[in-house]
């Protein structure tokens, strides 16, 4: 098992940084966390909170998840076991045991600040024409104004 919430606690520790004062800002952060959101590692509750405890960390310094989420993008399809069926997550990652079509696992997400998050939209390119060359899919985030 990978133990990556280390990591991205230290990477909102260094966002923190970029953060002058508790409002105003206009920032946007996304990448591959490598974590799960809203469930565990083979069901496991206690392996589900990590990215719960990141978005709460981030919504501290004023950064909200915008996803992506369903619709932006397909969903899994087979769907995991462990994933909850009220779940939007959307896959962004395939393992090399397989290909974009059989992707089940969301490892990367966006984060914006909460005055820019209502005019941000996010989108996974995670259909397997329109994937791209890397294990993860290609995620478009456009901003309004």
């Amino acid at each position: 098992m990978i133990y990556p919430d280390g990591s991205v606690h230290r990477v909102i520790s260094d966002l923190s940084s970029l953060i002058g004062r508790e409002t105003g800002h206009r920032l946007l952060a996304a990448g591959d966390l490598n974590i799960l959101y809203g469930y565990g590692e083979h069901g496991s509750g206690y392996w589900g909170s990590p990215l719960c405890h990141c978005v709460s960390r981030m919504s501290a310094l004023g950064l909200v998840f915008v996803g992506p989420q369903a619709p932006g993008g397909r969903r899994a399809d087979p769907w995991p076991d462990e994933l909850p069926r009220s779940s939007n997550n959307v896959p962004t990652y395939h393992t090399a045991r397989q290909a974009p079509a059989g992707a089940t696992r969301q490892l990367d997400f966006v984060f914006a600040s909460s005055g820019l998050a209502p005019g941000v939209r996010v989108t996974a390119l995670n259909e397997p024409d329109r994937w791209g060359p890397s294990d993860h899919c290609r995620v478009v985030i456009e901003v309004a104004g």
